[in-house]
């Protein structure tokens, strides 16, 4: 024991326990720009570490990890300081979930990240437990139960809202049937964003009730197609 304490008082050894405990404080962060500033405080004390402990590689991995936290910090500080909004994002706040608030919609910002996917790419599986909350906006996806299409769905459009509601598994698997950009949400760190500023989760209900609303006229229509 009076070694492993001698071994984590050392300088170098302290900085690197130091990163380790950022990275474990990044983890339990819900908004995206606060994980980004505390990942590059930990890439800081590694590259403190490695640069006295030696190994180059390590280093220059540390140093790497610190850029693309700091870069991404910058930018997201930038673009929530400046009120600047991508154009989904626009659309998104705007229209699909009716939030005119400003700070609303920068809070709301903090719980998503954009993706792309490519045709064949699984966005969520049947039977998956939590599923992810999508929002689809340009592209089109595959809904699939038992390996069976039984529709798609496109822009404008909420994957995982059922899921999210009632708590249950994914009841499809869904794939991108071409070039889909998707905005994902944090699942816990909107339910806690919701809980502390009710507006949001009242828009948030009735974005996702009018998605399903939607959903349903199109099954009952292709039913009375058939």
């Amino acid at each position: 024991m009076e070694a492993i304490l001698d071994s984590l008082a050392g300088a170098g050894n302290g900085f690197a326990v130091l990163a380790a405990l950022l990275l474990l404080v990044a983890l339990a962060m819900t908004q995206l720009r606060r994980i980004r500033l505390i990942s590059a405080l930990a890439g800081i004390a590694a590259i403190i570490h490695f640069a006295s402990a030696g190994g180059v590689l390590w280093l220059v991995l540390a140093i790497a990890f610190t850029f693309i936290n700091g870069a991404q910090f910058a930018i997201l500080e930038h673009r929530a300081r400046s009120g600047t909004m991508l154009p989904d994002e626009r659309a998104l706040f705007d229209e699909i979930m009716q939030i005119q608030d400003p700070a609303h919609q920068r809070r709301l910002r903090d719980v998503l990240r954009w993706q792309e996917y490519n045709a064949g790419d699984q966005l969520m599986e049947q039977g998956q437990a939590h599923p992810p909350l999508i929002y689809v906006a340009h592209g089109t996806a595959i809904i699939e139960i038992n390996g069976a299409s039984v529709g798609e769905c496109g822009a404008g459009d909420f994957l995982g809202e059922m899921s999210l509601i009632s708590g249950q598994r994914a009841t499809a698997t869904v794939r991108a049937s071409g070039p889909l950009r998707v905005a994902r949400f944090d699942r816990d760190a909107l339910a806690q964003l919701a809980r502390g500023v009710p507006e949001l989760g009242k828009a948030l209900d009735s974005a996702l009730n009018r998605s399903m609303a939607v959903k349903i006229m199109r099954m009952n229509q292709a039913m009375s197609d058939q």
